[in-house]
């Protein structure tokens, strides 16, 4: 590929900020899992290891492996080239493997503290928040109304998604740390809010958004609606449930599919989500849109609705409006604008609005004063503290609705601040450990540029709803997983992004044979005085102004790894790089860490121990 003489090339210095960055898939989890290392070590075949690694940085890694949002595909660099890794699917592989291999989750040594925290809500947020502490040893107590842990995860997301066993997984390694759960307890009511200020040092304020927000619009009232996030609760909590012929579900997220696809389990005959935006503006992924409308759901892009309709005060249909696509809101959005005359009508039987949720503060006490926005507990960004002296917040119940792995991410670092809090310490410093290793010699797997994404097995769809119990259906899983030789085929197509390409320029002669060889056209010889820095660079400034000065530039995007400029270079003036780095702060947490993949047997910290 010809390059333009005259454009110019943005180039930074390599540093580990710059290196990490690489490391995309990391670097968008929100507890910053190593994604790339399981998956390496699962193209090995060291499941075990994998695991460990998965396991590691992530409270809820086994709800995780079914249903996470998984921001690390998004962020993955093969769907750059072809589809990317397919990283959720392969966690649960790696869990379901450890869990039926029978190898014994190795426990971290923990010392205990005197203070005691209280942690209010069992949901994702709250197991995370209280992982954290209990490693640290405080004495962690949790408080929720429902019969189990899991929070939203229990009551919101169905079971044919996500088998109450994951959570049970999650919850027992929290239960081994010493956490203590007390279940069926409402504070505020059970007990009263100022009690638990009496008698725990901190508070974790972790009761996610479970209030489902209302539907203004007239006949909202009317006999045969039901709200999501209510619907849902029926629904898992094994509650009778019932729906008609027609349901109509009003919203585009997660918990709009999860009611479409409950009822469907539940003899609905004839489904339809109906979204305001259009379909690219959907928050789910494309693999729980597709089975959804395998399924049979209908689609209704740009429609919102404007009345419920009603018979002897019982649903009977929606009245929408189309609608077409506007400036954009402060989300960035482009926003609904109703068309005119547009009006359709759809008949339903059951109307089920899953538009959003909101928190419940109405058991906090009425004495202590805290800072509200928006409906919501304000907090200090930084620190998750409120405005009331040792009680802190996270979570939805401060974000409102987010997905799993984001409250899992606000519960850590919440617990990091807790943690602090109690110590009296209120500066932390992050030393950056990075090693690199230069070699002459890589070789990637065979075929890993050519083996394309594996495709994650599904239940048949007329055997998921093959019951004429409803509750027989509503727990046939829908996912059936990978099997090894899947997992280490997919894994197999990582392109191992801690790896990266080093030129030496003491010994390039510019004779540009890596350039001859790279597969993808990604390397080229350019005038030095078309690249540019943002800051100075003394390379750079000291080569501007040569008459026939020359570089070798390279598109990290879209290199993948092969070697074949190292293998190449008559001179060997390139080399691959291996980076590898840890980031442990002053209070001993280790806040991110990009490998140990090959020096993990026998290491202890599976539920975030001491190394």
């Amino acid at each position: 590929m010809a390059l333009d003489p005259h454009q110019e090339f943005l180039v930074q210095p390599v540093d580990a900020s710059w290196l990490q960055c690489n490391i995309e898939c990391q670097e968008a989890c929100p507890v910053g899992t190593n994604c790339r290392g399981y998956l390496n070590l699962a193209a090995e075949g060291r499941f075990e290891e994998g695991y460990i690694l998965s396991r590691e940085p992530n409270p809820v890694a086994a709800m995780c492996s079914y249903v996470c949002s998984a921001p690390c595909e998004r962020a993955c660099r093969r769907g750059d080239i072809d589809r990317p890794l397919a990283i959720r699917a392969m966690k649960r592989f790696l869990v379901e493997w450890h869990e039926a291999s029978g190898i014994p989750d190795v426990m971290p040594h923990i010392t205990p503290r005197r203070e005691k925290v209280a942690v209010v809500g069992a949901g994702p947020a709250g197991l995370a928040v209280s992982r954290e502490l209990a490693v640290k040893g405080y004495q962690v107590d949790v408080f929720d109304s429902l019969p189990y842990a899991g929070g939203f995860m229990l009551v919101g997301v169905p079971a044919f998604r996500l088998p109450r066993e994951a959570i049970e997984m999650d919850v027992r390694l929290i239960e081994r740390l010493g956490v203590r759960f007390h279940y069926n307890t409402t504070i505020g009511v059970d007990i009263p809010f100022d009690q638990l200020q009496r008698d725990y040092d901190a508070i974790a304020l972790t009761a996610g958004a479970m209030n489902a927000i209302e539907l203004d619009i007239p006949g909202s009232d009317l006999e045969g609606v039901q709200y999501g996030v209510d619907f849902m609760k029926r629904a898992n909590l094994g509650e009778p449930l019932t729906v008609g012929a027609d349901v109509v579900v009003i919203g585009g997220g997660y918990t709009a599919m999860d009611c479409s696809r409950t009822s469907l389990r539940h003899g609905a005959e004839r489904v339809s989500i109906v979204y305001r935006r259009t379909r690219s503006e959907l928050v789910v992924d494309d693999e729980e849109l597709g089975e959804t409308e395998r399924e049979g759901v209908r689609m209704e892009f740009l429609a919102s609705p404007i009345e419920v309709l009603g018979e002897n005060g019982h649903v009977a249909g929606v009245k929408f409006i189309r609608n077409r696509l506007g400036a954009p809101d402060a989300s960035g959005r482009r926003s609904p604008v109703p068309i005119e005359g547009s009006e359709f009508v759809i008949p339903a039987a059951t109307v089920i609005p899953a538009v959003s949720q909101a928190t419940d503060l109405t058991f906090l006490w009425v004495e202590t004063t805290f800072e509200v926005s928006h409906g919501r507990v304000k907090v200090d960004p930084a620190t998750y503290a409120t405005n009331v002296r040792g009680v802190f917040a996270c979570g939805d119940f401060v974000t409102g609705p987010t997905t799993l792995i984001e409250a899992a991410g606000h519960g850590k670092k919440a617990a990091y601040s807790i943690d602090r809090y109690l110590v009296g310490r209120a500066d932390v410093t992050v030393s950056t450990n990075v090693k690199i290793t230069s070699s002459w010699r890589h070789e990637m797997p065979e075929f890993y540029d050519v083996i394309p994404r594996q495709h994650i097995p599904m239940e048949q769809t007329q055997a998921r709803m093959s019951s004429t119990d409803p509750e027989v259906n509503f727990n046939i899983p829908v996912e059936l997983g990978y099997d090894a030789t899947a997992a280490v085929a997919e894994s197999t197509r990582c392109l191992m992004c801690n790896y990266n390409i080093w030129f030496d320029p003491f010994r390039c002669v510019l004779c540009g044979a890596c350039a001859d060889v790279c597969p993808e056209g990604v390397i080229h010889m350019v005038d030095v005085n078309q690249l540019k820095s943002e800051g100075l660079l003394p390379e750079l400034s000291e080569a501007y102004g040569w008459e026939n000065g020359g570089a070798m530039i390279l598109d990290e995007e879209r290199c993948i790894r092969c070697a074949l400029c190292v293998k190449r270079c008559p001179f060997d003036a390139i080399t691959m790089e291996r980076f590898e780095l840890q980031e442990v702060s002053s209070d001993g947490r280790l806040y991110k860490e990009s490998y140990r993949d090959a020096q993990l047997a026998g290491t202890a910290g599976v539920a975030g121990g001491s190394r």
